[in-house]
């Protein structure tokens, strides 16, 4: 239904309808402090959303496929997204400002992700590479 839905965990109450992409939404992840939800979505866009008012931030755009993969860098000031453009990419989470694209897969990306002290990112790809 082109959304992500935040729930609470102990009662099973839908929260939030975090409603805007156009296409279906891949992914989503919350920020390490529970602030902001990042959602990845095939209209070639991620989204930053207030995670306590389900309020869209940021839309993330510049990808030219699908966006398969997003997640927060560990101290939530950057977010990865991936895409089937063959690239991932590196924002800001304040501005959500494209800061670094992340090119040389063959093929899509399929997923990416910080090194747990945030210093690095990992990416797959349908390439057969990681």
């Amino acid at each position: 239904d082109e959304t992500a839905r935040l729930w609470d965990a102990a009662s099973g109450e839908c929260l939030h309808t975090l409603e805007g992409h156009r296409y279906a939404v891949n992914c989503a992840a919350f920020s390490p402090d529970g602030q902001q939800v990042v959602t990845a979505s095939d209209d070639e866009t991620a989204r930053l959303w207030d995670a306590a008012s389900g309020e869209c931030l940021h839309t993330l755009e510049g990808h030219q496929g699908g966006v398969t993969c997003a997640a927060f860098s560990p101290d939530g000031q950057q977010v990865v997204t991936a895409s089937y453009d063959k690239t991932a990419r590196l924002w800001g989470a304040a501005s959500g400002e494209c800061l670094h694209t992340l090119e040389g897969h063959q093929g899509g990306v399929t997923c990416a992700a910080f090194s747990p002290d945030g210093q690095q990112v990992v990416t797959a790809s349908c390439d057969e590479t990681a």
